[in-house]
């Protein structure tokens, strides 16, 4: 089965829209974020940089703005140029979902739990949606 895949990120860039392919249409949450993650990786293999970028800001997490925010200047981790590991990447946006840095809608209902079992049905589309807090809370 193939699914696509957007991710939306509040006032910006973004990373590339993606199909990905699954063997079947059940599977869990934790698994369409690898397959994911691993196909956005693979679309920016040419531009590396770009993709190292767009990765670190959709999947920054809020401990991770907060911990920086303490030294006093909050910016993207500065990573050597090469193309990004896809196993990283994906428990990177693992633990990114768990702490809310992103929200997962799948045929627009929001899922909350890495193993939850889920259906995928042709022409819905999954998004992932960068969240960002308003100012004041």
């Amino acid at each position: 089965m193939r699914v696509e895949v957007r991710s939306r990120v509040p006032g910006g860039d973004r990373l590339p829209d993606v199909l990905v392919e699954l063997a079947q249409e059940r599977t869990t949450v934790r698994e369409l974020i690898r397959a994911a993650v691993a196909e956005q990786v693979r679309a920016w293999q040419a531009d590396s940089s770009r993709c190292r970028a767009l990765l670190d800001r959709q999947y920054l997490t809020d401990d991770d703005i907060r911990a920086q925010a303490a030294t006093g200047v909050v910016r993207l981790p500065d990573r050597q140029p090469g193309v990004p590991d896809a196993d990283d990447e994906v428990t990177r946006a693992w633990r990114a979902f768990e702490r809310g840095t992103f929200a997962l809608f799948i045929g627009g209902r929001q899922v909350d739990l890495l193993d939850e079992q889920v259906v995928l049905r042709l022409g819905e589309p999954v998004v992932f949606v960068r969240l960002t807090a308003l100012v004041g809370g």
